[in-house]
């Protein structure tokens, strides 16, 4: 799939350019780059279900892209975690988060293989769809929440103090929240935007 060169491209790209950020010691760059890669990332995941939602896809197939997408931004969190820390920077907490991050995007990937699985079998589980809306609106304020929570606690500059060796990961964090928040906003406006369409329809 077309789709899944573009993602494995951008990851690809997207960590080798964060880690030689990280092994020039250079954290702003680091920063920019984190965000820059964040920001595509959401931008592809949006497009690629606009893309799908105006072809028509079914529902399963739309929330698998969805939750394939949203389970990337976990897996490019967990990479760009491994080797940053195995590597270049020195952080003894790296593995806690890389492996959190890394089960969460193996969930996302199960979730959205489970979607089309059925969706090959021409079956639509409802309580299985429900469940992921749901999911979503949790990781939502989840990641906004933690978003406020790392820029009230000044996260984002423990570059500042070189002893703070986690500032690579900070910046991961913050900017991976803001790609899943971003993501998740819009597949829960868009699909609340396709049922006030379908509305009329029906009456």
């Amino acid at each position: 799939m077309a789709s899944l060169v573009i993602w494995f491209t951008l990851i690809t790209v997207s960590l080798c350019a964060m880690i030689i950020a990280a092994g020039a010691g250079m954290p702003v760059l680091h920063m920019l780059m984190t965000g820059l890669v964040s920001i595509g990332i959401a931008l592809v995941a949006i497009f690629e279900n606009q893309k799908m939602r105006n072809e028509g896809a079914s529902k399963n197939l739309v929330a698998a892209s969805t939750a394939r997408s949203m389970g990337f931004v976990y897996v490019w969190g967990a990479l760009t975690i491994a080797v940053t820390y195995m590597f270049i920077l020195r952080w003894h907490e790296w593995w806690h988060f890389m492996s959190g991050f890394a089960v969460a995007g193996a969930l996302c990937l199960f979730y959205s293989n489970s979607l089309l699985r059925d969706d090959n079998a021409g079956r639509q589980d409802d309580t299985l769809l429900n469940a992921g809306r749901t999911l979503t609106w949790v990781q939502l304020i989840g990641m906004v929440v933690a978003m406020v929570g790392m820029l009230v606690d000044g996260k984002l500059t423990r570059y500042v103090n070189p002893r703070h060796m986690d500032w690579a990961a900070q910046n991961i964090f913050f900017f991976g929240a803001m790609a899943l928040a971003v993501i998740s906003a819009y597949v829960l406006w868009s699909s609340r935007n396709d049922s006030a369409q379908a509305a009329p329809k029906a009456g």
